[in-house]
């Protein structure tokens, strides 16, 4: 068993029932410089007992473990400077292929987990066990339009435009499709937690991709885990904000948090926000924070025109 952590921080020994945590979309991929930064800014100031992360939060899929490092450097110390707990999960960037599971391995130990807090359960779940690798090829395509972004990112949409327009068909579809495994070493953890916990009054899920759209027969599994349970599935790779909720199940598809949106919508669930949850009574209610909408004082300077005395 490893020592290291994916975590940043603990949990505040005085969590109750009754608090506030944040949650964090896609940073990546094809990442818009400073929005994420400005989210931990605004939770910084915030102070939530902790937050969550639903993955991507490198751009990845990297050949060199080198790269992989010095990404993953700069983003790590930028969560740590925030001296909030934080929380992810494995997102397909992070985990892109065999060569990107094992510098998480090296660097985080663990790719599931959980916690509990208060009186409701965590679970964090990979739903990149195996790695849904790309070809180099068509990476390389990622990679550089993902460089022409970060240089001109008022020219985002040209870019990605020209990307989908320089696909063929086959290609369309495939990235159109959600994948998930998550194996059976991450089920019996996932049900012995559950057992051990069965006086919560809610439990959270975590987990990168939304697997209620993916037909998959280990998202059903989950759910029959699940059962009855008052439960809330927090996952995200789309980048639109999306919420349904049948009787005591909750569905939270994150938008983004920096990444690129995939249509040419960029407001209402398509901006770049995070998410606020309080819970009160061991049942949670939840808020949507515009990164758009949050400004500091000084983007309200005074009116040059002089006010005219009468």
């Amino acid at each position: 068993m490893t020592s290291k952590r994916p975590w940043f921080g603990e949990l505040p020994a005085a969590v109750t029932d009754d608090y506030c945590f944040a949650v964090v979309g896609d940073r990546c991929g094809m990442a818009t410089e400073g929005v994420f930064e400005k989210a931990l800014e605004v939770l910084k100031d915030l102070k939530p007992a902790f937050v969550l992360s639903v993955g991507d939060l490198i751009e990845g899929y990297w050949s060199n473990p080198n790269s992989a490092h010095e990404e993953w450097d700069e983003l790590d110390a930028m969560v740590r400077d925030t001296g909030l707990p934080f929380f992810p999960t494995v997102g397909n960037h992070d985990y892109s292929n065999a060569m990107m599971a094992e510098v998480w391995s090296e660097r985080k130990g663990l790719d599931y987990y959980a916690f509990r807090a208060g009186n409701a359960l965590y679970i964090t779940i990979n739903t990149e066990r195996t790695p849904d690798e790309l070809p180099e090829a068509f990476v390389n395509v990622i990679k550089t339009i993902t460089e022409q972004i970060k240089r001109d990112p008022a020219g985002a949409k040209q870019y990605l435009r020209a990307f989908g327009e320089g696909m063929t068909p086959e290609q369309l579809q495939s990235m159109s499709q959600v994948k998930m495994t998550i194996g059976e070493e991450q089920f019996s953890f996932i049900e012995n937690v559950l057992n051990e916990h069965q006086d919560v009054s809610w439990t959270f899920i975590n987990m990168h991709k939304p697997g209620w759209k993916t037909g998959s027969e280990e998202f059903r599994r989950l759910e029959q885990l699940l059962a009855d349970r008052p439960h809330t599935i927090f996952a995200g790779h789309l980048h639109e904000l999306e919420y349904t909720r049948e009787g005591n199940r909750e569905r939270i598809q994150l938008g983004r948090t920096g990444g690129l949106p995939h249509g040419e919508e960029e407001t209402g669930a398509n901006a770049n926000l995070m998410l606020w949850v309080t819970m009160r009574a061991g049942a949670p209610t939840y808020r949507v924070i515009h990164l758009d909408g949050v400004q500091d004082i000084t983007a309200y300077p005074p009116h040059t025109a002089k006010h005219i005395k009468e």
